[in-house]
């Protein structure tokens, strides 16, 4: 099979993405999944988590252990999850692009567990709240409504 993008080489990399049910595929040579920044050794584990530089910054990699579970990122890395609450901590700079390329942000925004003290809870601002509500709006294309809440989030930043 040739590479969907160049069309001249074969294809070594292949990659099937599900949207609401939308399949698209994509069949890529090694040199287009690379400059598609694509991880060509681990497909899997490196679309989450990207390839691994050989530097300083991969042997720190390898001496930081989590304080609760002593696993290092490369352990999270070979098992594609973390060990325990903690390793989010340690490994908040390593694992917050992977959050935000998964999730879109890395601040959680959801339910708070129950039983979590009042203290504990953040309220979210009015801007958060509309941001959240012009999502809405979009996702169901209620262009009107999105509109009307995008001029509210300007007139709460004082923008004209």
């Amino acid at each position: 099979m040739l590479c969907s993008k160049c069309k001249t080489n074969q294809a070594t990399f292949f990659y099937t993405q599900s949207i609401n049910g939308n399949e698209s595929s994509v069949a890529l040579c090694k040199n287009c999944a690379e400059t598609s920044g694509m991880n060509t050794v681990s497909p899997l584990f490196g679309s989450f988590f990207g390839t691994p530089a050989k530097s300083t910054r991969d042997i720190q990699r390898q001496s930081k252990k989590c304080s609760l579970c002593a696993l290092t990122f490369n352990d999270i890395l070979s098992m594609g999850k973390v060990g325990c609450p903690e390793c989010y901590n340690t490994f908040k700079e390593e694992l917050g692009d992977t959050i935000r390329s998964i999730h879109g942000t890395a601040k959680h925004v959801g339910r708070t567990p129950s039983g979590t003290p009042a203290n504990e809870i953040k309220q979210l601002s009015e801007e958060e709240v509309l941001r959240g509500k012009l999502t809405e709006a979009i996702k169901t294309e209620n262009y009107e409504e999105a509109a009307a809440i995008r001029d509210k989030i300007k007139a709460l930043k004082g923008e004209n």
